[in-house]
């Protein structure tokens, strides 16, 4: 179809809705519909016909379906984790030890774990938010605060280091495009990925001096320790059970999740891990990490085999609503491609534009296109081809270039209520999905307009 701006309104359509009713199930059906209407106008029987094919073809597609089971999975895992009995004692160990006692603790806590932990997006933000929530909780910091440190430095960690599916994908993308040693270039470009670089020591700033800003201050002010009941569990963990092993099961479980991915990108990949499956490698790695766990929580005595596969059961529902929402997200993103949103918004730069405006301007770009279909590896694949090609025609290195549509379409997600990392990080942290948007995008905001002069200022020295 031609291009036209009428392609931005599904996205934008989604967007403002969930904003403003909070309901983002019918804020993405919404869209979703208003994308089918624009494409098969007037036709009212393609129209019905195309919302039931563009969803279904997008739940029974055979990647995403690895999608919604490591989804569940992850749900099964933490459930196990909590309720069986072994995530409390975790808790209660670092507690009995004192090794987070303090606020600044806590968060530094978060962050660390959010940066050491890059193997994938997700997995980094379910294990920060999860083990880090009762201790926020307990102290009196908001689980706004966690939403924000774990969100910031889940994505942002996973392509600064990029040993895992995150580096693939690009790297499969830079080949593509004809660039000689790809793989150089990639790395180059970390250097000049300065929204991923500002998020992440923004997210230390913050965590370190306890900076509030925006909507986050009430958050925080209404957070106050005494409202918090110390060390209480819903159904209380069995002291008779060993805090070491019950700590064991935890960490092994965890440590297995992160060992495997690599591991499974290296087999998948015939060795070369960058070649690997990485919706494959997640995949088998939290499947093997719910297995210790399930093993290890029997083991403990923590729970029986009966408690344990209800405990999994729990947790794989609990999570449910966020797989369906993980599905409708996909669907919209899908058919705003199918609208030519990111070619059109790419039509905006033309001959005209002089050169050191053009990395701000690839970079704002594709922080709209981010924004608009909530998926960061989606603008990859839209910005990537069209930023690279401009470096080439003009002479001018691609490092700096393929970092500006990468670090873009990061903000884009990190900022969008669309996206699947901003809702997973509202899911872990335990805290409303919007209130979690609107307390994220002051520091977003910040760290875009920093990573905005820093392109700028880099393309005057090109």
């Amino acid at each position: 179809m031609e291009l036209s701006w009428t392609s931005l309104l599904p996205s934008i359509l989604a967007i403002l809705f969930a904003i403003i009713t909070r309901k983002v199930l019918l804020a993405l059906i919404g869209g979703i519909i208003l994308a089918n209407v624009l494409l098969f106008w007037p036709r009212s029987a393609d129209i019905g016909e195309g919302v039931f094919l563009s969803s279904w073809s997008t739940l029974v597609d055979s990647s995403n379906m690895l999608v919604w089971f490591f989804t569940l999975g992850i749900g099964a895992l933490f459930g196990v984790l909590e309720k069986g009995g072994t995530f409390k004692q975790f808790v209660l160990k670092l507690e009995q030890k004192q090794w987070v006692e303090s606020k600044r603790r806590a968060r530094l806590m978060t962050w660390i774990l959010g940066v050491i932990v890059f193997i994938e997006s997700n997995v980094t933000i379910m294990i920060s938010g999860t083990t880090s929530r009762p201790i926020y909780d307990r102290l009196g910091i908001s689980r706004e605060k966690l939403a924000y440190i774990v969100d910031s430095t889940c994505a942002a960690i996973c392509i600064l280091i990029p040993l895992n599916a995150w580096g693939a994908f690009n790297l499969t993308l830079i080949s593509n495009q004809g660039v000689e040693q790809p793989l150089l270039v990639f790395i180059q470009s970390i250097a000049f990925n300065f929204y991923a670089i500002f998020a992440v020591l923004l997210a230390l700033f913050v965590a370190w001096f306890d900076w509030n800003i925006g909507p986050m201050k009430a958050f925080e002010n209404n957070a106050k320790p005494n409202r918090v009941t110390q060390h209480t569990w819903a159904d209380g963990p069995d002291e008779s059970v060993s805090f070491g092993k019950g700590t064991a099961v935890v960490l092994s479980s965890l440590i297995s999740l992160v060992v495997m991915v690599p591991v499974m990108l290296l087999i998948t990949g015939d060795g070369v891990l960058v070649e690997g499956d990485g919706t494959l490698s997640v995949f088998v790695a939290i499947y093997i990490a719910l297995g210790i766990a399930m093993l290890g929580t029997l083991f403990t005595g923590s729970a029986g085999l009966p408690k344990v596969i209800q405990s999994a059961l729990k947790g794989a529902w609990n999570i449910l609503p966020l797989a369906v929402i993980l599905w409708l997200s996909i669907t919209l993103g899908g058919l705003t491609r199918d609208l030519g949103t990111g070619e059109f918004l790419a039509a905006a730069l033309d001959g005209s534009v002089s050169l050191w405006m053009l990395l701000p301007l690839i970079f704002v770009l594709s922080a709209i296109t981010g924004f608009s279909i909530g998926s960061s590896w989606g603008t990859f694949a839209i910005m990537l081809p069209l930023a690279i090609p401009i470096a080439m025609t003009l002479g001018l290195p691609a490092a700096p270039f393929i970092a500006a549509a990468i670090s873009g379409g990061i903000f884009g997600d990190h900022a969008s209520p669309i996206s699947d990392t901003t809702i997973i990080a509202s899911m872990a942290s335990g805290t409303e999905h919007i209130d979690h948007v609107r307390t994220q995008l002051p520091y977003a905001l910040l760290a875009g307009v920093g990573a905005t002069i820093a392109y700028a200022i880099t393309g005057a020295m090109m």
